[in-house]
């Protein structure tokens, strides 16, 4: 592919990402949801596997391992997104306003769709990427985009699953003070969320390429934090669980406001110059993609 394919193809696999990561919104507590954007996000997840796009065409490409993950993302519309989908529902309000309806008890049927999607597509990136630079082609722009939405990504999931941890955390000590210090089978049941979410977090975590001083103080803050509350770790002198909960969430904030912008800034001309050329192409991007 010449500089300007690589750039577009893997502009859209970037905005794909962004979609799919956009998802995790709906594992945090909102008043309200945006209607509009759930409507975009709902055409958009299914839209990259349905038509030929860059995305299809490396899965298409890409022989079993393809049929996997396409598999993945259909199973991962229908399951959150589907009109029969009991986790988000696109719904009127008394005053026949529109409105998301979240159901809270179930994000692990999110997580289990997006980190997996996301982390795939990541792949088809930095293949394409790794390619482009072998063929002496210069795709520092993508490449710096790329990396500034693995940062974003990595300090999105982790906010949410962290704040499921502690919420699951609280949920299962309350469970146990009920019944009276034992084991029970609510307990259980709770312990065995947490087990997911904190597999999760691993994943997440063993995923990334990142090295930065500022993500690791963060994966080593989230990591203390998860081993404090399956008993591998002692608290500090000093501290309770909330001081710990407390100051982990804000090490995760406070990362995700300073890679937020970042990542837009690299992001934005991009998508402005794929909008501008696909409007001179008749809409079209050229699917000259390779394998995954």
């Amino acid at each position: 592919m010449a500089m300007n394919q690589v750039s577009q193809v893997v502009t859209t696999l970037e905005h794909y990402k962004v979609v799919v990561r956009d998802t995790l919104e709906y594992c945090l507590n909102k008043e309200a949801y945006d209607p509009n954007l759930f409507k975009e996000k709902q055409r958009s997840i299914l839209v990259e596997v349905d038509q030929t796009t860059p995305l299809k065409n490396i899965i298409t490409n890409s022989g079993e391992n393809g049929e996997k993950l396409e598999k993945l993302i259909r199973d991962f519309h229908e399951k959150v997104y589907g009109e029969n989908s009991t986790i988000l529902k696109l719904a009127v309000d008394a005053s026949g306003k529109e409105e998301v309806r979240v159901d809270h008890a179930q994000h692990l049927a999110i997580y289990e769709g997006v980190l997996p999607i996301h982390e795939n597509v990541e792949a088809m990136v930095r293949g394409i990427l790794l390619d482009a630079k072998k063929n002496g082609l210069d795709v520092k722009a993508v490449e710096e985009c790329d990396l500034a939405e693995e940062r974003l990504f990595r300090g999105v999931a982790f906010m949410t699953l962290v704040s499921d941890l502690v919420k699951l955390f609280g949920d299962y000590n309350q469970a146990r003070r009920e019944a009276n210090g034992e084991e029970n089978a609510s307990s259980r049941f709770i312990g065995n969320d947490i087990n997911a979410v904190v597999t999760h977090i691993n994943q997440t975590r063993a995923a990334s390429r990142l090295t930065d001083l500022k993500y690791k103080a963060m994966e080593d803050a989230i990591n203390v934090l998860v081993e404090n509350m399956t008993g591998r770790r002692d608290l500090p002198e000093g501290k309770t669980f909330n001081d710990v909960i407390t100051a982990t969430q804000k090490t995760i904030a406070d990362y995700v406001r300073e890679v937020e912008p970042v990542f837009r800034d690299k992001y934005v001309p991009l998508i402005t110059e794929l909008v501008s050329s696909a409007q001179a192409n008749n809409g079209q991007i050229t699917p000259d993609t390779p394998k995954a």
